[in-house]
């Protein structure tokens, strides 16, 4: 099971581009899909955005450190 914890910077920001996981799946409506429907939108988003490093933390700490490293690996 995947722990997710908004982060104090998701309230009220003006940022472009999400700076947390929980951000990011608010961002892409996916907040209460399964991992399994999660991970196809997110890697979709990461073919054509690049994450913050904050992102990037947030993603890891959360599980799915994997969908960055296949995200490079797409972009090398």
């Amino acid at each position: 099971m995947t722990v997710i914890t908004p982060h104090a910077s998701d309230v009220g920001t003006a940022s472009t581009q999400p700076t947390t996981l929980p951000a990011l799946l608010r961002e892409l409506g996916v907040t209460q899909a399964s991992v399994e429907k999660q991970k196809p939108v997110l890697r979709e988003w990461l073919a054509t955005h690049t994450a913050s490093q904050p992102l990037r933390v947030s993603l890891c700490c959360n599980g799915y450190g994997l969908l960055l490293k296949e995200s490079t690996a797409s972009h090398n």
